[in-house]
């Protein structure tokens, strides 16, 4: 294992310094974290449809129930939001 490691590392950084492919490596990982952020950002962004979807497969009839599930479900709160859109 170590040595299909060793190999693959010197494949990989072949005609790159160690500091290179270090960085490059860093790099790597500083777009995943970013991505992941984007990601966070992007469900924060449907909260709004689920917790309209939530809500309204608990109160299909609609109704001043349905508009108060809606309004709990974007604070985190109620019956959707803490599984639709869960504060940090």
């Amino acid at each position: 294992m170590d040595n299909w490691f060793d190999g693959l590392a010197k494949d990989t950084a072949r005609g790159l310094s160690r500091r290179q492919a270090i960085g490059r490596l860093a790099g790597g990982m500083a777009m995943a974290a970013l991505g992941l952020l984007g990601i966070r950002q992007m469900d924060t962004q449907n909260c709004g449809k689920l917790c309209e979807e939530c809500c309204r497969n608990n109160f299909p009839r609609g109704g001043p129930e349905l508009g108060e599930c809606i309004r709990q479900c974007h604070q985190g709160e109620g019956l959707c939001g803490p599984i639709v859109c869960p504060q940090d």
